[in-house]
């Protein structure tokens, strides 16, 4: 592994570099997207938490200044929360901030579908499903790394309000799963996917259509449940000042016991002999079976008890799907679990696969520390060195990258445009992939 410890420094430096007073830009100012996003900040902070628990004698790792970064983004967050129901842009009361420009918004309002640009003349959407779960594990990440209780109190009324949201706007017909949809009374754009694979073509038919809303992500499942297992547990065991407190734990704890329950009944279908959750399930209730590597997010998104451990995901599933997972459709030795089977009908081997076939450092990332929270030590192992080769070849925190002839490749979009090359949640998970 020594070959890879330079990496350690670049991902560092470039995390340093984007850290801004408004937060943590998702690339460099000079890339397409040198902005504060909802989704990446979260998930950014909470790779950086690992560094910061886990690291040992990196004497190039100010910890104290990553800590400062992480509590600076957190808080951001918390002021770009949503007030109120703003159709044209997706915001709701306690949901989370997806995209956040000041400036060089051109290309999304110079269009037939022009996006919201809010009264003081920034954009702020708020398409997505997962960005308020996410914040939601980051803050409490945060405060159980640091105890900063002051942070905490500051940040209580807020994820009430995130949880709120939760319970009265993400599961919209009340079946314990939470999902999205784009308005059809909506005039301005915005995103039609709102997961992580926000592209049209990672859920795409093989008729070129687009399923029915609303949609429900395997992923965001496993982010909701432990978010509200996390804050459920918090008000049980931190914070019952009153039979109000009370209640409200066991609520939060009684939804996810629903949820999971419901997300068992839901989600899981055989693929190749195998148990595997789908990717999703359209507005009927249909599963999406196309094979991913988003599945494996579950078990990133684990409740860990002093020796228990649990996800969303039920046990006796969880071999079949690290062991499907790991088949050579999915995976490659040399560059990690992609997005999407090369046995998928809509699977894409070339440069302009963003969702449909490529690889994706944040993914892998998130992979291999599920993994090792569930002992999959040899897997994990496998995926860290088979994710760090073509990070090596860059040698920079590529926001994406496709494997096709031996060869990698930058993703490039029909219209020419390059994936990033400076990309934040890229840079903390390769600082944590090497932290140690």
């Amino acid at each position: 592994m020594h070959q890879f410890y330079s990496l350690r420094k670049i991902a560092y430096q470039s995390l340093i570099e984007l850290s801004t007073e408004d937060g943590i830009n998702a690339s460099s100012k000079k890339e397409v997207y040198g902005c504060i996003f909802g989704r990446d900040s979260a998930i950014t902070c909470l790779k950086i938490l690992r560094v910061i628990e886990g690291n040992s004698n990196n004497s190039f790792v100010d910890l104290q200044k990553l800590k400062a970064i992480v509590r600076n983004s957190l808080l951001k967050l918390v002021s770009l929360q949503g007030k109120e129901i703003n159709n044209e842009s997706g915001e709701e009361p306690g949901k989370f901030i997806h995209e956040y420009r000041k400036d060089k918004f051109e290309r999304l309002v110079n269009r037939p579908n022009p996006w919201f640009i809010y009264p003081d003349g920034i954009l702020r959407n708020y398409d997505s499903i997962d960005s308020t779960p996410l914040a939601l594990i980051a803050f409490y990440r945060y405060w159980e790394v640091t105890r900063d209780n002051e942070f905490l109190l500051k940040v209580l009324p807020s994820i009430e309000l995130g949880l709120s949201w939760i319970k009265h706007f993400a599961d919209q017909d009340k079946d314990n799963l939470v999902e999205y949809e784009f308005s059809t009374s909506r005039k301005h754009g915005g995103l039609k996917v709102q997961s992580w694979t926000d592209s049209f073509q990672s859920i795409v038919q093989k008729d070129g259509s687009m399923p029915l809303y609303p949609i429900a992500p395997v992923e965001v499942q496993g982010y909701v449940w432990l978010a509200l297992k996390l804050w459920g547990g918090f008000y049980k065991n931190f914070y019952q000042k009153s039979n109000e407190e009370k209640e409200y734990s066991r609520e939060l704890l009684s939804s996810a016991k629903l949820m999971k329950k419901r997300f068992n009944k839901s989600f899981i279908f055989i693929d190749n002999e195998f148990f595997f959750p789908a990717q999703a399930l359209d507005g009927r209730k249909n599963q999406i079976k196309t094979v991913t590597g988003n599945p494996l997010l579950l078990l990133w998104a684990t409740y860990i008890n002093g020796v228990k451990r649990e996800s969303i995901l039920e046990d006796e599933y969880i071999p079949d799907l690290i062991t499907r997972s790991f088949q050579a459709d999915l995976f490659d030795n040399d560059a990690g679990i992609r997005t999407m089977s090369t046995k998928a009908l809509t699977f894409n081997p070339n440069i302009d696969s963003y969702h449909n076939g490529s690889f994706w450092p944040k993914l892998n990332g998130m992979i291999h520390e599920g993994l090792e929270k569930w002992n999959y030590f040899d897997y994990a192992d496998k995926l860290k060195v088979a994710s760090l080769k073509p990070i090596a070849y860059f040698q920079t925190p590529v926001e994406l990258y496709i494997r096709k002839e031996d060869n990698y490749f930058l993703y490039r979009s029909p219209s020419g445009q390059e994936g990033c090359r400076n990309q934040a949640w890229s840079a903390a998970a390769i600082l944590d992939l090497l932290k140690t």
